[in-house]
């Protein structure tokens, strides 16, 4: 039997705090919930279930990977002043590792003393931090960090990620930055229940044993204000892992593939080169609704390419919409639901 940390930290999924009004009755949005930013599209670890482990994919694609540019990082800070509501938050980080971007601590800073959300938030796999790093990120006001663990030792880190760690010292910077930071930074750390492994080995998976599951429990629960073991999910359109699981990454039952995907209603994503995307899960590009550098994200988030891209949702046309036709994220990776109110929605966006 696996107990929970006897520390601090508290056992939460990443949903759990987002209470808002029922989607349905809230669209069409005149503020997006929350606006990614993706600073960096490099990542240092080739996560199996990752996107960035399809080299091939990667390189069909014909995107241009690297690091967003300070101004532009301002440029879509600044707009979001435009929003009549304050942005619930802001997100940095999603197709790669932000901390590899040499200007991250600044970025962050500005994005606080613009002060257009409610909470700035980072996704990191934490491989980067240490003592320098965690003070500028302290300095800079950061109010959430949110770290995924990919194994419980070194080798399950070159199984999964395909990366040589050192897992003491990496336990070791997460503590560091623990004890820099006060209340009013956030650190959540979860780990998935079971992971695939080098295709070479036949994609067979690694299943956290309860042992495992307790030991990640102990070490982390010290060092964590809140903590998950999430089930693993097919959330990368087009690539290898993307069969659909009869539970979502939150334990929410998966049933029938949704015809509406939420996050074009809910959410605004600028890629690392400005490019602005209908999903956070674009990571070919391939739905792209604007640019930064032609329009600002007011205009995009109220322009024609979102609602168009909405009402092909609406009009039950995801099957015609590249990557969103082979995507399973809608039904694993959120719980909102506007496939019952279809009809009713579609005059709001007409």
């Amino acid at each position: 039997m696996v107990s929970s940390p006897e520390k601090k930290s508290k056992v939460n999924p990443r949903i759990y705090h987002q209470k808002k009004q029922a989607l349905q009755d809230a669209v069409p949005l005149d503020t997006p919930f929350s606006v990614h930013i993706d600073i960096c599209s490099l990542c240092n670890f080739r996560c199996t279930f990752c996107f960035q482990n399809d080299k091939k994919g990667m390189k069909e694609s014909g995107v241009k990977w690297g690091m967003m540019e300070v101004d532009t990082f301002k440029k879509c800070v600044d707009d979001l002043k435009k929003f009549p509501k304050r942005i619930k938050k802001i997100k940095i980080g999603n197709h790669g590792e932000p901390t590899m971007h040499p200007h991250v601590a600044e970025l962050i800073k500005y994005a606080r003393d613009a002060d257009v959300a409610d909470v700035v938030e980072m996704f990191t796999n934490g491989s980067n931090l240490g003592p320098e790093l965690n003070q500028k990120l302290v300095d800079a006001g950061l109010q959430r960090m949110n770290i995924s663990v990919e194994g419980l030792t070194a080798e399950s880190y070159k199984r999964v990620a395909l990366y040589n760690i050192d897992y003491p010292k990496f336990i070791e910077n997460i503590r560091d930055l623990y004890n820099r930071k006060d209340d009013s930074f956030s650190l959540y750390i979860k780990v998935v229940d079971h992971a695939v492994v080098k295709q070479e080995e036949g994609r067979p998976t690694i299943d956290l044993t309860d042992a495992e599951k307790q030991y990640f429990y102990d070490t982390f629960g010290e060092i964590s204000d809140e903590m998950s073991i999430e089930n693993i999910v097919p959330q990368w359109a087009e690539t290898d892992q993307n069969d659909l699981t009869e539970t979502g990454m939150y334990g929410q039952k998966v049933g029938n593939l949704k015809k509406v995907c939420p996050f074009p209603f809910m959410y605004l994503h600028i890629n690392s080169d400005g490019s602005v995307a209908g999903c956070t899960l674009d990571w070919a590009r391939k739905v792209l609704v604007g640019d930064r550098k032609i329009n600002d994200l007011y205009e995009i988030w109220n322009g024609n390419g979102m609602r168009e891209l909405r009402l092909q949702m609406l009009k039950g046309e995801r099957d015609k919409i590249p990557m969103c036709d082979t995507c399973n994220a809608p039904n694993v990776c959120v719980i909102d639901n506007l496939d019952p109110y279809m009809e009713e929605l579609i005059p709001r966006f007409s």
